[in-house]
């Protein structure tokens, strides 16, 4: 590999650093010349706190959204796999028996099946046999994804009909 190569590489890898540890410089506001979507965090995790920042463009987020978006969402859309994912936002790896344990879930077929569909959307992952976590990369997005449907759903139960183009 060429010592150019090598430089271009770590260069590279020292943004992502300073991104995943929040040390990046603060992203320029949005301008009708460059739409972009951020979105940040900070919040405990097991073994240190997680901080994390997404700067997106507008436009290539519209052009990445398509099957993949529909099967995470479609993953989420369910109350029992949303309260496997809270609670393993921790960070801690729970085996299924600590899952139905909090979850109060006397059925594991139900809980292998919202565990599985939660896998297949890459949601959480398996350390090990029987255990299940979220990925440290995966927090804030998915906080983020909640918070988008907190606001959503409250913009939607205050705002007053009449601002519906066919009414």
């Amino acid at each position: 590999m060429a010592s150019r190569d090598l430089a271009r590489q770590l260069a590279e890898l020292k943004k992502r650093v300073d991104r995943l540890e929040g040390r990046a410089a603060p992203a320029a506001a949005p301008t009708a010349d460059d739409p972009h979507v951020t979105y940040s965090g900070t919040g405990p995790w097991r073994g240190g706190p997680v901080v994390w920042q997404i700067i997106r463009g507008w436009t290539d987020v519209l052009a990445e959204t398509g099957d993949r978006s529909a099967t995470l969402f479609s993953a989420l859309a369910s109350t029992p796999r949303l309260r496997i994912v809270l609670e393993l936002m921790d960070g801690e790896v729970l085996t299924t028996a600590d899952l139905a344990r909090r979850l109060d879930q006397p059925s594991t077929g139900q809980l292998f099946h919202h565990l599985k569909e939660l896998l297949a959307a890459g949601v959480i992952y398996q350390p090990g046999r029987g255990a299940y976590a979220i990925r440290r990369e995966h927090a804030v997005p998915l906080l983020a994804m909640l918070c988008a449907a907190i606001d959503i759903r409250e913009s939607t139960l205050t705002e007053a009909y009449d601002d519906h183009p066919h009414r």
